[in-house]
């Protein structure tokens, strides 16, 4: 009896534990931004490589709502390939899966 007590009262104390974590509310990272270079683009993994003028590469996990833009004109992820070694300016939100890029902006 009082080993049955002790379980019903562990998982009483671990689930009113467990209410706040569930309740809270989920925040978001905020957004920022990282300039540099174009140092690989692979559109099968979704992925852009961009080093950084000291070196460090950021990998960059492009979705179907990144915006790609060269100017005035918008670029798909495929059009990139072409790029390497520009200089851009990413917006993205680092999330769990990684950096994900809102905006890629080419430089000229």
């Amino acid at each position: 009896m009082r080993n049955q007590l002790a379980i019903v009262g562990a998982a009483a104390c671990s689930l009113l534990l467990a209410i706040p974590m569930i309740a809270a509310p989920r925040t978001a990272w905020p957004a920022e931004t990282l300039s540099g270079t174009i140092s690989m683009i692979d559109p099968a993994l979704n992925t852009v490589v961009v080093q950084t003028s000291g070196g460090v590469p950021f990998d960059m996990v492009v979705t179907r709502n990144t915006r790609i833009e060269s100017g005035n004109q918008t670029l798909t992820l495929q059009d990139l390939q072409q790029d390497t070694n520009r200089t851009v300016s990413v917006r993205f939100v680092p999330e769990r899966r990684g950096d994900v890029a809102r905006t890629i902006q080419l430089g000229s």
